[in-house]
């Protein structure tokens, strides 16, 4: 499998950010339909918060084997749902990258200073 650039990766999240948009759009009008009709759903799905603050089914099936996951793995095959990193998670290891390459930078260019004195 071959690494994925950062736009894909990013091509990626929001194309899963959309999927799961779609599916919480056509649940809420299904449970509008039978609030209006006066009937209770069969089973409520219950709502926890995700990693980008969105709201996500807790019952995910996996696409190879059809399995309930359980926090994003599947008990059955081992498969893994790709959970975006949120943007603020990410600014950070940006920032703490860049600021190992400046000091790595710095310690170079003084160690050839140095060498050549």
């Amino acid at each position: 499998m071959k690494k994925m650039t950062s736009r894909e990766r990013r091509a990626e999240e929001r194309r899963i950010l959309a999927e799961m948009d779609e599916a919480m759009k056509a649940q809420d009008s299904q449970t509008q339909k039978t609030e209006e009709e006066g009937t209770t759903p069969a089973k409520k799905v219950k709502r926890t918060k995700t990693q980008d603050n969105g709201i996500m089914p807790s019952t995910l099936h996996c696409k190879r084997c059809k399995t309930v996951m359980e926090n994003g793995v599947c008990p059955a095959c081992g498969f893994k749902i790709y959970m975006p990193m949120d943007e603020e998670k990410r600014k950070k290891i940006k920032m703490a990258l860049t600021v190992v390459g400046f000091v790595v930078f710095i310690i170079i260019f003084v160690a050839i200073q140095f060498k050549n004195a």
